[in-house]
């Protein structure tokens, strides 16, 4: 499945910095949350950590796609792991209450910069690989090993920081963030930036970005349920550290194997994602991705022993994880690679406004109807995602989608380019 990809010098650089840079960030990703619950005691202050993670992305997120576009992407990639490392080394001070507010700060600039980060791989991605038959290899190998730190890294976060070692995991995050950076650099075939315009111009290709996706039905399809599906995501993580305490009666250690049992789900997601894709339509797949999901979801916030909802989290990943590849990938080979940092940031930006949603949405239902209330609310509204992506995301054009045709499924035909494009 990723011997040829492996070959590929270049990429194989590409996925070491992002497998090093995953590490660290997987070990911080419920470390952060856990430590402002411990320093607090407060649900708000989880969600509002999540929210301030997501924020940067709804308001410099396009711009940043264009951005991606415009400057050389092996630049915005070094830079913006710098940049991230910095905004982690402030985590550090928040030893006690009264410096809860650099978790914020710290988030906030990593945030920034992953604006940056997130659509400059996405968009580097096809150009390293070159042929189009080893992306989706090199989207699931990538997923794969994101996967294996899902499952190790809450796990050994949440374990250091219930002992007391916030800082250590820290460390291992920024320095994970400055590794990377130096190997990005050493990563040749990166297209190089095409010349600067002025203001009018810029302002027009951010258009074409968002123009793309309005004329694409296959990313409005996406775009809309990747929405509805993260925001209700970002609810229940938001709610996850006071389900652990309040419905399971447990320790953070408790909340390490959820995630932990998550990432083993991913990791199979990961391992069954090209056979599924290559066999049955986005649509199709898409659909029992989330139903899967979303009934997982209803078993584990309705479980009360930590053995069932560490069980229901370990199924759910599988289609979770099969759902975030199968996105990702109609992404980039449905998009042109001169607006493909455009349309990533875009996507990216959606996935953000719904984090915030979700984040804000999950304290607020809690208080007026209860916890237990709130988990089955937001539960249903994955199971929900599954009919809405059955009316919004376009049929197949034929039996099978992958061997013949991967990047046209769903593609717009609104103007001579796409048509051209389409084939």
């Amino acid at each position: 499945m990723w011997p040829n990809v492996l070959r590929n010098a270049n990429f194989r650089r590409l996925w070491t910095a992002s497998t090093i840079d995953s590490f660290g960030s997987w070990l911080l990703v419920m470390a952060v949350p856990l430590q402002a619950f411990i320093l607090t005691g407060s649900a708000m202050s989880t969600g509002l950590a999540m929210a301030v993670q997501a924020l940067p992305a709804l308001v410099i997120g396009p711009w940043a796609g264009l951005m991606t576009d415009r400057w050389h992407r092996r630049k915005i990639l070094v830079v913006a792991n710098l940049a991230s490392a910095a905004g982690v080394a402030l985590m550090a001070l928040a030893t006690v209450p009264d410096r809860l507010a650099f978790i914020y700060v710290g988030l906030l600039v990593e945030s920034v910069a992953v604006c940056f980060l997130r659509p400059a791989l996405a968009a580097v991605t096809p150009a390293v690989v070159g042929d189009e038959s080893d992306l989706a290899s090199a989207n699931a190998l990538s997923a794969f090993v994101n996967s294996a730190f899902r499952m190790l890294g809450p796990l050994l976060g949440t374990y250091l920081v219930a002992t007391g070692w916030f800082q250590a995991v820290v460390l291992v995050d920024v320095a994970s963030y400055l590794a990377a950076a130096a190997i990005i650099v050493r990563v040749a075939g990166i297209p190089a930036a095409p010349p600067s315009g002025n203001i009018r111009r810029i302002t027009s290709e951010l258009h074409a970005g968002l123009r793309h996706i309005v004329r694409t039905p296959l990313l409005r399809g996406l775009l809309t349920t990747s929405g509805i599906y993260w925001t209700a995501n970002a609810a229940l993580t938001a709610l996850l550290i006071p389900f652990v305490a309040d419905r399971l009666h447990a320790s953070g250690q408790t909340l390490g194997h959820l995630i932990a049992g998550l990432g083993v789900g991913y990791l199979c997601g990961s391992v069954i994602s090209k056979p599924l894709i290559s066999r049955y339509a986005t649509r199709t797949v898409l659909m029992a991705a989330y139903a899967s999901v979303g009934l997982c979801f209803v078993v584990m916030f309705t479980s009360t022993t930590p053995q069932t909802a560490v069980i229901a989290v370990t199924l759910c990943g599988v289609p979770g994880a099969v759902a975030q590849i199968v996105t990702g990938l109609r992404v980039q080979t449905s998009t042109p690679d001169d607006v493909l940092g455009r349309v990533s940031a875009a996507f990216y930006a959606g996935d953000s406004t719904a984090a915030v949603a979700g984040a804000l949405l999950a304290p607020a239902v809690v208080t007026f109807a209860g916890l237990g209330t709130a988990l089955i609310a937001f539960s249903a509204m994955v199971l929900a995602t599954a009919a809405v992506a059955a009316v919004l995301l376009p049929p197949p054009t034929s039996p099978n989608i992958w061997p013949v045709s991967p990047l046209r499924e769903g593609a717009g035909r609104s103007t001579a380019a796409e048509r051209m494009r389409d084939g």
